[in-house]
């Protein structure tokens, strides 16, 4: 398969006008990329130099040649894109000679020759103090190998920046116009920055009392109040035996007046429910002590509140429990 190629300058046109294909391209493939190229050098003759270099492009993808190597390369260097066309040319001239097309390999190479002394050159200078430096030119990180060589690139705006773990930022655009010139960017050493609240410092995650553990404060809570609620009954058992013996005679305790009987009767029931009280609530608090240290805590979430509490009356003892969501 032959690639065709017109209007170039009479050093070229022998070399343009043909491309034999090496490798395992597909038929298929090199038909396309065969209209591609024509319809690349019909756009080029027209002077529709964006769309004819996406021709070529597109053309070299489905089948890598020398010639539109070339027609890429005029093709950029048209446009005033020095670097690009220097980097289609040498591609070009790689081909050519893996290929051991001789007269296209010297074309080529006269063509990237004839670009270098216009070429527009990009220097960039960091410190390799900085632990996890990288800089990036047009988004592309460069090795530190390229720190120092003036780079070359196509005229006009470029933005150069440099990250490093802990580090502030360092970001800059630059405008490089037509070679032959060369601006040099000097990135600082970077300062440390204190990590940011909720980026590098993770928070624990919350967390609250399980339910379980709930329910052990809450029926500890209950048990106290028994015992307290027994306690008191426990004293006034005391006071109201103490006061019917004043109503009762000292030598026959069982001789008592009216009021001496009923204060013995409320001793001896406040006696009852105290001493069941103690009971209950010392049983409680135990085991809302045991549910507490169980319990353990658990993800946060919506607020509830449990409850239970001794319910006392007169001739019965018994607990209330609830939750409220």
């Amino acid at each position: 398969m032959f690639r065709k190629s017109t209007g170039l300058s009479v050093s070229t046109a022998i070399l343009l006008g043909a491309a034999h294909v090496f490798g395992q391209t597909s038929a298929t493939d090199k038909a396309v990329a065969d209209k591609l190229f024509d319809e690349g050098r019909t756009l080029l003759d027209q002077n529709r130099l964006p769309e004819a270099c996406l021709k070529f492009a597109e053309s070299d993808r489905y089948d890598p040649s020398v010639g539109t190597r070339l027609n890429l390369g005029d093709c950029h260097e048209r446009q005033g894109k020095t670097a690009s066309a220097y980097g289609h040319f040498g591609e070009a001239a790689r081909l050519a000679r893996e290929r051991g097309d001789k007269p296209r390999e010297a074309v080529a190479e006269e063509r990237r020759r004839a670009l270098e002394q216009r070429l527009s050159r990009i220097q960039i200078t960091a410190s390799s103090s900085v632990t996890g430096l990288e800089v990036l030119l047009d988004g592309k990180v460069l090795g530190p190998a390229v720190f120092g060589t003036a780079l070359p690139v196509d005229p006009g705006s470029h933005v150069v920046e440099a990250r490093a773990p802990g580090r502030a930022g360092f970001h800059e655009e630059k405008v490089v116009p037509e070679g032959p010139a060369t601006v040099e960017v000097v990135i600082p050493e970077l300062a440390a920055v204190a990590p940011a609240a909720g980026k590098d410092v993770v928070a624990a995650p919350k967390s609250r009392w399980s339910l379980l553990r709930k329910a052990g404060l809450a029926t500890g809570i209950a048990g106290v109040v028994g015992i307290g609620v027994g306690a008191g009954f426990g004293a006034a058992a005391l006071q109201k035996n103490a006061a019917s013996k004043e109503k009762c005679d000292a030598g026959d305790p069982t001789r008592c007046t009216q009021e001496g009987y009923t204060l013995r009767n409320e001793a001896g029931f406040s006696a009852d429910v105290s001493t069941g009280l103690l009971g209950i609530g010392g049983g409680v608090l135990a085991t809302g002590i045991v549910l507490f240290v169980v319990g353990g805590n658990e993800p946060e979430a919506p607020a509830e509140r449990a409850w239970i509490s001794p319910i006392v009356g007169r001739g019965s003892l018994g607990v209330s429990a609830g939750m409220e969501f």
